[in-house]
């Protein structure tokens, strides 16, 4: 098995749950001494080029990886990775590898948000009101009209330029227009961020007030066999991004609402629903992901192990799906992003933010702690570390910018033995 992302704690959940089960593992990252490498559960280490700056070359080299070894299936979890190798699948599958992603087309069917909203407005599924304009005179047209506050954001996470090359985008503060003018000053800077931004222009999305939620799980042909709902209690930025501090949940109604996106594109393999759970109690549907999630950890912890179940229908059998799930469960996802959230808050004047901040670190379980894995456990110390000093300088620099913030120390890499551990 071909796990690839080395560095993400999706692929961390994946590389442990097959090696535990004794799944000859491969980890793949884009540098080598990735987390993944120290993993006891790993055999060996594949090094490949950046998909998203070189995604041709990643292609190309990954072809040829799985054309000279022996690898059962191959997995990516980031996006940008599984966007390349869905792009690229009839040709990795003609390796006689199995290939754990969805086909390209319906990939861009949820990838591409234009399109997902497309066709979920036809659905029996409240979504929010949605622009896809192609121009600046399009946004004009319909400036006065929008309900404020909207949102401006890319059509995918990742949008590509004319040589295949991915642009990230995670949606800011700054994203957010009040205003006609500010819309328009919005939705032109950010068309013009990239490429590849300018090839696909952004959306215009009401901002459905709430908390995010989402249903997560394992399809096959349309049919969810296996979920887990969790929600957000802290994400960063605060006005919407990445997950920081998560926990169980569980809803009928959205679960009903994710059963029928996933029925809709026919899916096959992992697959993330994501919902604002509005103040009144409705599940408004705001993105699909047809991949791996990055919260993959707290569903495997509270009792659904997907990495096992999608090995199992790589492989033909019929998953074992567990009949309930834990709900009490909480974790604080990203040590770096829960210290970038710390900081937002105490830039916005808000000190009280360190008690709740301390609280969760002292009593929530800690994603990246892995007391059976203990290499990993100190690798993704270090990085989140590294991670959490970045984000701190960055808020220092915006909220003193005449001061010099400390320096990252230049600590050198942790070297170990190659080979199952």
């Amino acid at each position: 098995m071909l796990v690839l992302d080395g560095d993400s704690q999706a692929s961390l959940s994946v590389v442990s749950s097959l090696g535990s089960r004794g799944v000859d593992v491969t980890v793949g990252a884009a540098a080598e001494n990735s987390i993944g490498r120290y993993s006891r559960y790993v055999d060996r280490e594949y090094v490949h080029p950046e998909p998203s700056e070189r995604p041709v070359a990643f292609a190309n080299e990954l072809f040829d990886f799985l054309t000279r070894t022996d690898h059962f299936a191959v997995i990516p979890t980031r996006d940008d990775t599984t966007t390349v190798v869905s792009r690229n699948k009839q040709r990795l599958a003609d390796t006689g590898t199995h290939v754990g992603v969805e086909d390209w087309e319906r990939f861009q069917r949820v990838a591409n948000k234009a399109r997902t909203f497309a066709f979920a407005t036809d659905l029996d599924v409240p979504t929010p009101e949605t622009h896809a304009p192609a121009s600046l005179a399009d946004v004009e047209a319909i400036a006065d009209d929008v309900a404020y506050p909207v949102i401006v954001k890319s059509r995918s996470k990742h949008v590509a330029d004319s040589h295949g090359r991915l642009y990230t985008h995670e949606v800011g503060s700054n994203d957010y227009a009040d205003s006609p003018a500010d819309l328009l000053e919005t939705y032109e800077r950010l068309r013009n961020a990239s490429e590849g931004t300018r090839n696909e222009p952004p959306l215009v999305q009401e901002c459905i007030p709430g908390q995010t939620t989402t249903t997560v799980g394992l399809a096959r042909e349309g049919e969810l066999l296996a979920h887990f709902q969790e929600r957000r209690l802290r994400t960063t930025p605060a006005s919407g991004g990445s997950s920081t501090l998560i926990r169980g949940f569980r809803d009928d109604r959205m679960l009903a609402y994710a059963r029928t996106v996933v029925a809709e594109i026919d899916w096959t393999g992992p697959i993330q629903v994501e919902f604002m759970w509005t103040p009144d109690g409705e599940f408004y549907l705001v993105e699909v992901n047809g991949r791996y999630w990055g919260s993959l950890p707290l569903a495997v912890a509270s009792g659904v192990d997907v990495p096992w179940l999608h090995y199992s229908l790589l492989a033909g059998e019929k998953p074992c799906v567990p009949g309930c799930y834990r709900d009490d469960v909480v974790q604080q996802r990203l040590l770096y992003g829960d210290l970038k959230w710390l900081a937002e808050q105490l830039a916005d004047g808000n000190p009280a933010a360190i008690g709740p901040f301390l609280q969760a670190l002292a009593t929530t379980s800690q994603v990246f702690v892995r007391p059976s894995d203990p290499l990993t456990t100190l690798a993704a110390l270090r990085q989140a570390a590294e991670l959490g000093v970045e984000a701190l300088q960055a808020e220092l620099r915006d909220v003193f910018p005449d001061r010099e913030p400390p320096s990252t120390p230049d600590d050198k890499p942790i070297q170990v033995e190659q080979g199952r551990r």
